[in-house]
């Protein structure tokens, strides 16, 4: 690990046996979409922190990716691999459904730990909590402030009528009324800060997935009334506004609290999105639908609406001063990439059997070079839609040439996405009277959020191959599949070798786990709160699942 670790912060050998590793943060925007950042065309003003550090100590990644939805790109994030195999390719886990993050799968947590990391999180889970295997103290975290499900209330933090929140492994019902970005901005300082008073020998690793931006549309006044979203027509996203400034002023809190606990210490942090936003949830990927950055789709697809995100790589002390306020655009970034990234940092170690799909992307960010992720599965998902199952649906990048090198027409940022059950459209930002309002075209499959999290679509009896040179043609608007048969059937072929590796969703539609446990309920009203209900000695585990 030495020889790497000092290449990439640029020290020589006497300094590293003295050296700490450096401290590691992650931050998690839910449900941001691609045009709800601090470039955003509309909101902009409500991230002052986050413009900052862009400006100063940061590289912002053009080509980043993600998965479609939540649980799948925590999953990603915190094993390194891709969804498909971890069973976690299809929607969301749900409140009552008894699977979650396969308990073989070590996660980064673990690993730091392993490396000798103090491990810390605050926010949402959404991996699991049927068993306390599944728990995040039992998947390597320390400490743990927040919620397990995957959309509660802002102020009663409660799903479905109970109450989930969670202090390490005891329920809080003492936080009744506390917006969720003060509450959980309140808990990251404070333990950062009783980090350095009892730890102080030891780097951390902070993992900070905060509830904002995700439905329910709710912010204090204070924020969505600043003069940051004074600006607003719509009411929504003017709410949106303000839960989009609430979780800048948390993370503003972060960072001061970060340099103030470890002044001149190296701290590595990347801040970004788990999937695209929803339009009826105000959220945006499309400033005006006849702009370059108009994304088609949202959340939960596998449009670009649905996958390509935000995300900014910072450090004061360990990026070259060359690279800070810049763009790295030399290839693509994925979430499971950061995975990687971190592990490589802290010199951490895998499992023997569980090989990443992750790549480090320190040194191509850092030094400008070309990414070492040519391409990946977005997913392989057997059973689109929701309720009754709709076929197999997959999509693929690829970046690069296909047919060899005399076919230079063949060469580009090529997506596929095959046997498509739902088509779907560009959302412009809503004006003052109206919401979000997609074409005809994709009213069809216009998405309602569910309690567990989730988001609801009508199936359709469309069933499409669709290729798209993402370089020329970000929107997805031309179907380039019938010009390029020979790209399209060599990115099918990369899709068919995959499947082979498929680890199988039990949350479809007939599947083991598809139905909500009956014995939840029980546990939940015992207890008034969200707690797990499945004994360990009888704990359902997703390798046991026949499909």
């Amino acid at each position: 690990m030495g020889k790497l670790f000092l290449a990439a912060v640029g020290l020589c050998a006497g300094e590293a046996s003295s050296k700490k590793l450096p401290h590691l943060v992650f931050v998690l925007v839910d449900d941001m979409g691609h045009n709800d950042f601090y470039s955003s065309s509309d909101l902009a003003a409500a991230w002052p922190n986050v413009a900052r550090l862009a400006r100063e100590e940061c590289v912002k990644v053009e080509s980043y990716y993600t998965q479609p939805i939540c649980s799948p790109t925590r999953g990603a994030f915190m094993s390194g691999r891709m969804p498909v195999r971890l069973g976690l390719q299809h929607g969301v886990i749900a409140g009552h459904q008894d699977y979650g993050l396969p308990l073989d799968e070590a996660t980064l947590a673990q690993k730091l730990s392993a490396a000798g990391y103090s491990t810390i999180g605050v926010g949402k889970w959404h991996l699991g909590m049927y068993n306390n295997a599944s728990l995040p103290m039992h998947r390597g975290f320390d400490h743990w402030f927040g919620y397990m499900n995957g959309a509660e209330d802002y102020f009663t933090h409660e799903v479905g009528g109970y109450l989930d929140l969670h202090d390490d492994e005891q329920v809080d019902r003492t936080r009744n009324g506390t917006y969720s970005a003060q509450l959980f901005g309140n808990q990251v300082v404070r333990r950062i800060q009783e980090h350095k008073t009892l730890n102080p020998e030891k780097p951390l690793f902070l993992y900070f997935p905060i509830q904002n931006v995700h439905a329910p549309v709710e912010s204090p006044t204070e924020y969505s009334g600043s003069s940051a979203c004074k600006g607003i027509p719509n009411a929504d996203r003017k709410t949106f506004c303000g839960m989009a400034h609430a979780a800048d002023e948390a993370i503003g809190n972060m960072t001061a609290a970060l340099e103030a606990a470890f002044p001149g210490e190296d701290v590595v942090m990347v801040i970004g999105g788990d999937n695209g936003g929803m339009p009826g949830m105000a959220g945006n990927q499309c400033p005006t639908t006849d702009s370059a950055d108009c994304l088609r789709g949202h959340k939960a697809e596998l449009w670009e609406g649905g996958i390509r995100n935000n995300a900014l790589l910072c450090s004061k002390t360990m990026l070259p001063a060359g690279r800070k306020g810049k763009t790295y655009s030399k290839g693509l970034v994925h979430v499971m990439d950061w995975h990687a990234t971190f592990r490589s940092l802290a010199g951490a170690k895998d499992k023997a059997d569980k090989p990443l799909d992750g790549m480090s992307v320190w040194d191509a960010i850092a030094q400008d070079k070309e990414s070492p992720r040519t391409e990946f599965l977005v997913n392989i998902d057997p059973c689109s839609g929701h309720g009754t199952c709709g076929g197999q649906v997959a999509a693929y990048h690829y970046q690069g040439c296909l047919g060899g090198p005399s076919h230079q027409a063949r060469c580009g940022h090529w997506k596929l996405i095959d046997g498509v059950v739902q088509t779907d459209s560009w959302y412009a930002l809503p004006t003052s009277t109206s919401a979000a309002v997609p074409s005809t075209e994709a009213e069809a499959s216009y998405g309602v959020p569910t309690i567990g999290g989730g988001v609801a679509f009508p199936p359709s009896t469309a069933n499409t191959t669709y290729l798209f040179n993402i370089s020329a043609d970000p929107g997805e608007h031309t179907n380039l599949a019938t010009l390029y048969p020979s790209v399209v059937v060599a990115l099918k072929a990369k899709v068919e070798a995959l499947s082979k590796e498929v680890y199988p969703p039990c949350n479809i539609d007939g599947g083991s786990c598809s139905a909500d446990d009956p014995a939840s309920a029980a546990a939940l009203k015992a207890n008034n709160a969200w707690v797990p209900w499945v004994a360990e000695k009888v704990a359902r585990h997703p390798s046991a699942i026949v499909v």
